[in-house]
Formats: structure tokens, sequence, C-alpha cells
């Protein structure tokens, strides 16, 4: 299913990526995201070959297939961000996904239930 415009994070991606997961039926034309998702997939990345789900040449050819996806990585309010947390005790990472959908007023794609409650 497309929807024109979504912010993504970690699990939505890495549910894209490793062969193991379940692959979401929405893609939006327009992928945004602060710039830790990067950071984020890397980590996820290297935890999937700890774990043996992957090797490392797999994880680098999914990185490079991650890297030619068209995401448009955006800036946060960090002290919006931080509010958000404390006042939904989420993680520092998982608000700044939330606080952007809700600036740019689009949906948020996650695996996290919790997170896509917060929008709206």
């Amino acid at each position: 299913m497309k929807i024109s415009t979504a912010v993504i994070d970690a699990s939505y991606v890495m549910s894209w990526l490793l062969p193991d997961e379940n692959t979401p039926t929405k893609n939006p034309v327009k992928k945004l995201a602060p710039s830790l998702l990067t950071y984020e997939v890397v980590n996820a990345l290297k935890s999937a070959v700890v774990q043996k789900r992957i090797d490392s040449i797999m994880a680098k050819e999914l990185l490079k297939e991650f890297e030619g996806w068209e995401v448009r990585f955006l800036p946060v309010n960090m002290t919006e961000v931080m509010v958000l947390a404390i006042d939904n005790k989420l993680s520092g990472y998982d608000a700044s996904y939330v606080w952007l959908a809700r600036e740019k007023r689009c949906q948020l794609l996650t695996w996290d239930r919790g997170l896509g409650l917060l929008i709206g």
C-alpha cells in the first residue's frame, strides 16, 4: 500500500532489510527521518551479525541497500524532543521520531505500537 509521506524508524527499516523479518505493507513515496536513523540501522545490522541472523557481508550489502533509499533526513527541535520524551516516558531516540511525525503532520511507520499511538 502506497502512502504519500511518512516518518520511518529503525524497526520499520529493519523489517524491510532483514530476510527473517515480515516486510511491511506500507511503503511511503516520501520517507522522512531524523539523522539518528542511520546510526540505529548500523547498530541493528551489527546486532543481527552478532546474533548470527546474517553475516558481515550481508550486513554491508543491506547497509548499502538502505543508503540507496531516498530518505530525507531532517533536523529536530531537541528541547521539544526532550520534553516529549519526559512527558511520555520515551527514549530520546523514540521521541525524535514522534516529534518529527507530529511536526510534519504525517504517519510514523514503526513496529512499536506505543509510538504510533502518540501521533495524532
